[in-house]
């Protein structure tokens, strides 16, 4: 084989891999994100939740590297609260913003069990002087039984989190209807697609801008 043909070959070669591997890093790059802010260790800020969470780009929608995602798919509040210690005080970040609820709802966990739970877990959170952030529970596409009992909850925490002075967000009026979640948000009936977790990340960031961080 000729000079020239073997160094037609390797560059062809070398730029096939180079694509490859810009691809793969943009496909993986919040968690080449979160590997870093792993590594750097003491996140300011955490994100805790279930997959609803655990699917937002969170480094790059809010723009920092001191966030933190753990979460926990498919999982349920009792879940969140065994799980707390190693996720997220053991870390000690100054504020943590916390969604969950649904999974609860959706097998059946009766609402004063949901209640209790959330309680223990902003309980738990404030003890170990960690800022409590709660993110009313999201809507449900075209599920009225299931809207109902979300309602329930949100309506819980809403009173909880004014008599205990603990911030929290309401996106349902941003991502939702009468009829739930609204499609142009969604990937299926819970979860959100792109365009609904930039909408989620600026009222995260007005929180973040609030308390001067």
């Amino acid at each position: 084989m000729k000079l020239k043909t073997r160094l037609t070959i390797s560059v062809a070669l070398n730029l096939a891999f180079l694509f490859c591997f810009i691809l793969l890093a943009y496909t993986y790059r919040d968690k080449l994100y979160q590997s870093f802010v792993s590594v750097k260790g003491k996140p300011k800020i955490i994100m805790f939740g279930n997959s609803i969470t655990a699917q937002g780009k969170w480094v790059e929608l809010l723009g920092r590297t001191d966030v933190m995602t753990r979460a926990l798919p498919g999982q349920c509040t009792y879940h969140f609260l065994n799980a707390i210690k190693p996720m997220v005080t053991d870390l000690h970040p100054e504020i943590c913003f916390v969604m969950g609820g649904i999974n609860d709802i959706t097998i059946g966990v009766s609402p004063e069990k949901i209640q209790e739970h959330y309680r223990l877990i902003l309980e738990n959170l404030v003890q170990n002087k960690i800022i409590p952030v709660v993110t009313l529970t999201l809507y449900e596409q075209n599920d009225p039984a299931s809207k109902a009992k979300v309602k329930q909850l949100n309506d819980f925490l809403i009173s909880y989190c004014k008599t205990n002075n603990i911030d929290y967000l309401d996106i349902n009026p941003l991502l939702a209807d009468s009829t739930g979640l609204k499609p142009e948000y969604a990937v299926d009936k819970t979860h959100l697609n792109e365009k609904a977790y930039k909408v989620w990340a600026v009222e995260i960031d007005r929180v973040l801008k609030e308390k001067g961080m």
